[in-house]
């Protein structure tokens, strides 16, 4: 994956990349974030070492705003203060990755403010001739400056300019579409090519809840990542956040949550959206929480959800490690056994949530060890293409209750073509103490565009005896 600036530093490429891969990994998969603060008027370190307390984690991603666009000031380009970027330097050196939004004053105003009042005059900010469009130019050229420093420094910036702009309560918020999108790019035209920043990462991040999320993206020639900004009580189960969710997706970008915090500051549990992520939101990459009484330490649970196996924090970023290119064929999360069926089972197959590889559910039946036929099958049979795949992988495991005798032995398989020609991995010896990881070969394989059936098979020797269960979890192509 490469930033949509052809003139991208390494570094801006490096982590572009890392984030698309993110979604492919069985665990530490969403990148942790805080908001640390406005620069010059708030911003410190001092609430993210107390989530450090909290938690024993400091986030993965850390930002600042640049505008303090509530204010007024004679000269309104001391509104747009980059201060902040002494810290951010410090965190990016300390393996951190670093964003900046900016709560921008209204340029519509001589001396600034006006933060939440609608700009009649949007269009103006296209044509620097006009005195909104030349104020304009000069707080673009005041935040550029702080861009500009952070790039000398070798710093990547997730740079999130006019967030929620598909809501009515700032004053670059619900304009006309077209126009907006005109004054985006116009602003992507002056940091890349006139100001030469090529160490931004573009943030498009409307609010999930006045809807019309995607009108106003500007292209996919002028945007890396998209987002959502999320302020609610319950992520895992809001239809609004769902739809909204899909629509970006649709989009074909890398996925963000862009803020999250509670409605209900004090009590919210953190930890759903843990579950929000493995149940709803696969394919996010980092989320943003906001500071304050929105901050993880200031609620529930803040230590569970900053754990979690699916996070990934300050310390576990590695740029120049990518996972390579996974397709999650069934992982059996909803829960749902994705239309799998048993032969030679006594009960399921169920999606159950007793083990499971990184999170979530598993497929699990019920075995009887001392049968006469001793070979379990669960499988599924669907039209299926694998073409472009090395690898077919299954991770498997039986139960502990049973004896297993001399060993269960399980292999993964599938059937293509019309003549349903069989291939399957060999043998590996599994345990019912963790997950065996089945690798079955694709190459010579015929009619990988016509896989008839994909499955798993479980042999128990004859010494074996008695009731158990098997577990099949995390089929993916590679």
């Amino acid at each position: 994956m490469s930033p949509v600036n052809a003139n991208a530093t390494q570094a801006t490429r490096d982590v572009v990349n890392w984030l698309a891969h993110l979604p492919n990994r069985l665990d530490n998969k969403v990148t942790s974030g805080f908001f640390g603060g406005y620069s010059a008027w708030t911003f410190s370190t001092t609430q993210l070492d107390a989530l450090y307390t909290a938690t024993g984690q400091y986030p993965g991603i850390f930002g600042a705003d640049y505008g303090a666009g509530w204010a007024t000031a004679d000269d309104p380009t001391t509104l747009i203060d980059y201060t902040c970027n002494d810290t951010l330097e410090t965190y990016w050196n300390n393996g951190g990755l670093v964003t900046v939004s900016v709560h921008c004053p209204s340029p519509g105003y001589a001396n600034g403010g006006n933060l939440n009042t609608h700009l009649a005059n949007f269009a103006d900010l296209l044509n620097p001739a006009t005195e909104t469009g030349a104020r304009w130019r000069t707080y673009l050229d005041k935040m550029a400056l702080g861009l500009a420093d952070l790039q000398s420094a070798g710093v990547t910036v997730l740079w999130r300019p006019f967030h929620e702009m598909n809501g009515d309560w700032f004053w670059w918020g619900a304009q006309n579409s077209t126009t907006f999108k005109n004054v985006w790019i116009d602003m992507y035209n002056y940091f890349t090519t006139t100001k030469g920043l090529n160490n931004l990462i573009w943030v498009y991040a409307p609010d999930f809840g006045p809807g019309s999320w995607t009108s106003f993206y500007p292209g996919a020639s002028y945007v890396d990542v998209v987002g959502l900004d999320v302020y609610d009580d319950n992520p895992g189960t809001s239809v609004t956040l769902n739809s909204a969710y899909n629509a970006m997706v649709g989009l074909n970008k890398t996925f963000a949550f862009t803020e999250i915090g509670p409605d209900t500051q004090g009590s919210f549990d953190y930890y759903k959206w843990a579950n929000a992520f493995w149940q709803k939101f696969r394919k996010a990459t980092f989320f943003y929480a906001w500071n304050d009484g929105w901050s993880p330490q200031s609620n529930v649970n803040a230590s569970p959800f900053m754990n979690d196996p699916w996070v990934v924090n300050r310390g576990e970023i590695s740029l120049g490690s990518i996972t390579e290119p996974v397709t999650i064929l069934y992982d059996f999360e909803g829960p749902s056994t994705q239309s799998w069926a048993g032969s030679n089972i006594t009960g399921g197959p169920w999606s159950v949530n007793d083990w499971w590889v990184s999170r979530g559910y598993t497929l699990k039946a019920d075995v009887n060890f001392s049968a006469a036929d001793k070979t379990y099958w669960l499988s599924r049979t669907a039209n299926t293409s694998l073409v472009g795949y090395s690898q077919l992988k299954a991770r498997v495991k039986h139960a502990s209750w049973g004896n297993p005798g001399s060993g269960v032995v399980a292999l993964i398989f599938i059937q293509t073509g019309s003549g349903w020609a069989w291939y399957s991995s060999g043998f590996f010896s599994i345990n019912s103490s963790g997950a065996t990881t089945l690798s079955m070969s694709l190459a010579g394989v015929a009619n990988l565009n016509y896989v008839r059936k994909i499955g798993v098979a479980f042999v128990a020797p004859g010494d074996a005896s008695g009731s158990s269960s098997i577990y099949v979890d995390y089929v993916t192509a590679e």
